[in-house]
């Protein structure tokens, strides 16, 4: 209750008031609550904060918990994050911060491209499943998969306009060349965070590190 006390009532607290910021800036970003959170991040990391993350709501069925008519709803959708996050970049890149922030864009896991189909049936018996994709329907984009997946990340010493891997275009589109495993990602994480993979906490005698058992490498091909 101090801390939250002496936060309400520190200079820093005027990054909560996005109506300060200039309308033509405003404007940019006001596409809906996930643009106004990359504003509030822009200023939040201006005033000094640490750690931010800006999501978007979850509905069942709604938002990016796309089950069907994937493909058109995904582009509807990303009207609403694109704008923003590509004018938080600018910002951060124009006042100086983006070299000291690292900044990421992702989600939980991909997607199949195929439509789900009856309940109750597995979708091998209910659709066609194309070798590769042409039409647009097929991008029902409804069952979980794993095998391919999309990361933007920026600034914090990260190569500008650098693709790292491949994903195939056969479904079920997985990744083709150079696949990284999750852990990879966490630790080029730590290390853009000048964290060092030996770091560790211990809880109840145990060591907990960064990484499961700290051997994992960042990807050094990410950074400059």
């Amino acid at each position: 209750m101090e801390q939250a006390y002496r936060l309400l009532k520190s200079p820093e607290a005027k990054a909560f008031d996005i109506k300060q910021e200039p309308k033509e800036s405003y404007d940019i970003y006001n596409t809906g609550k996930f643009g106004l959170g990359c504003l509030m991040a822009k200023r939040l990391v201006e005033q000094g904060a640490r750690f931010i993350s800006v999501t978007s709501e979850y509905e069942p069925f709604m938002g990016w918990d796309t089950h069907e008519n994937g493909h058109t709803r995904a582009k509807d959708m990303k009207k609403l994050i694109d704008a923003p996050i590509a004018q938080l970049i600018k910002d951060l890149d124009k006042s100086g911060h983006l070299d000291r922030t690292l900044v990421i864009v992702a989600s939980e896991f991909s997607r199949d491209m195929v439509m789900e189909g009856r309940p109750g049936a597995e979708v091998l018996h209910q659709v066609d499943q194309p070798d590769i994709i042409h039409d647009i329907k097929n991008y029902g984009m409804h069952r979980h998969f794993t095998d391919g997946s999309s990361i933007l990340m920026f600034g914090g010493g990260i190569k500008k306009g650098f693709v790292y891997g491949k994903t195939a275009d056969e479904r079920p589109c997985k990744t083709i060349e150079k696949p990284i495993k999750i852990e990879r990602i966490h630790q080029s994480i730590y290390h853009a965070l000048g964290i060092d993979p030996q770091k560790h906490a211990v809880v109840e005698g145990r060591p907990f590190y960064t990484t499961p058992d700290g051997v994992h490498k960042a990807e050094m091909e990410f950074f400059l």
